[in-house]
């Protein structure tokens, strides 16, 4: 008696199995992937960002915006640069979540990582939190390649993120919106992604050093 072509219960099963363990694997993998495309989108606005923020500043005698201008009507620091970029859109990281409400996805450093010594670029003007209580000209930094102005929003999506980056209370605070990190813009115009690790309490918080 011939047997049966088909499958036997056994060997479905088996294949099952092997389906499902190369699904363990592989789901894993894509979602990193996407994130890392999402990431490099991310980069890319970051830079941008950057260059109008330099470009505003060359047009107001190399001083910087501040976070944030009580006056009517209010004026946040990526108001002021949007003369200088071409699409808005560029203010919104693809990795936030919907609903984030500011800026859309990227904070200012507006005050460095010490509390009891503000070395960032700015709140607003009744508390500037910089080291001489005024904006930040370009010839007071110090370190410019490696002075973060802008990133990712601290707490991965607090709500205020636009006037806020560098939360220096807590690690767990800083971006890791990014396989495990985020993107950072630097006094000189570029970006590039750091772990939080690189920007808890260092140097690249702060706009001057004392």
């Amino acid at each position: 008696m011939r047997r049966s072509a088909g499958f036997t219960l056994i060997e479905l099963l088996v294949v099952i199995a092997i389906i499902a363990i190369l699904a363990a694997i592989l789901f894993p993998v894509f979602a990193r992937a996407r994130e890392k495309a999402r990431q490099t989108s991310c980069l890319s606005n970051v830079k941008q960002i950057m260059l109008a923020v330099n470009m505003y500043a060359q047009d107001y005698d190399e001083t910087l915006c501040i976070a944030y201008i009580s006056s009517s009507p209010t004026v946040r620091w990526y108001n002021a640069i949007v003369p200088y970029v071409k699409n808005t859109q560029i203010f919104k990281c693809p990795s936030m979540p919907t609903g984030v409400s500011y800026s859309g996805g990227y904070g200012w450093n507006i005050g460095g990582w010490n509390s009891s010594d503000w070395d960032g670029y700015g709140y607003w003007y009744n508390e500037y939190r910089t080291w001489n209580g005024a904006p930040v000209c370009l010839a007071d930094i110090q370190y410019p390649s490696e002075s973060i102005v802008i990133g990712d929003p601290a707490s991965n999506g607090y709500s205020g993120n636009g006037l806020y980056l560098i939360l220096y209370s807590n690690i767990t605070y800083i971006p890791t919106l990014h396989n495990d990190g985020g993107n950072y813009g630097f006094a000189d115009g570029h970006a590039k992604w750091m772990k939080p690790t690189a920007v808890y309490r260092k140097d690249v918080c702060q706009a001057t050093r004392k």
